[in-house]
């Protein structure tokens, strides 16, 4: 059986599957949807360094720089989910958890963005996420970001009538 996720949809909490795990035999789609988010993901990171280079007629550093990020280029789990589109309570309850995540580390002398002795980035990376995404999970932050979801419509109703 698949492993099973919180999703927030619309400020309540789902299970998901999740189908996909290491050694997955990708259908042609997973294949090319993959590649696309890849091949975007190289884009975004080099476009401003790519744009400079270009207007400084430097064509062949710019192909170089290209060529040497795709061969290099791997997914990292620090990487999954940072530029999906949430659900305003998920995205509150996101916001709460990585607050919680910080305070528990600052009890313990560690920094959130900072990995320690034994960590490299990356894994330090993966762990806060899976952190945040586990407090973010919880019935207890969902509770508290619904209730601040709510609140700020609240305020945004009020607050409609006035004039630009």
């Amino acid at each position: 059986m698949p492993e099973m996720k919180n999703k927030v949809i619309a400020g309540e909490s789902f299970q998901l599957s999740q189908p996909y795990a290491a050694g997955h035999t990708l259908t042609e789609a997973e294949a090319k949807t993959l590649n696309q988010v890849r091949s975007e993901n190289i884009g975004n990171n080099l476009r401003d360094k790519i744009k400079e280079l270009i207007e400084a007629g430097k064509l062949a550093d710019a192909q170089a720089l290209v060529a040497e990020r795709d061969a290099s280029y791997e997914f990292t789990l620090a990487q999954v989910g940072a530029s999906r589109v949430l659900d305003p309570v998920e995205k509150e309850a996101r916001s709460l958890a990585k607050e919680i995540v910080k305070a528990k580390l600052a009890e313990k002398g560690l920094k959130f963005t900072v990995a320690p002795d034994g960590e490299t980035k990356e894994s330090w990376a993966e762990k806060m996420e899976a952190n945040v995404e586990k407090f973010a999970a919880s019935e207890q932050v969902l509770a508290e970001a619904k209730k601040a979801v709510a609140a700020k419509q609240k305020r945004m109703a009020n607050l409609a009538s006035l004039e630009v």
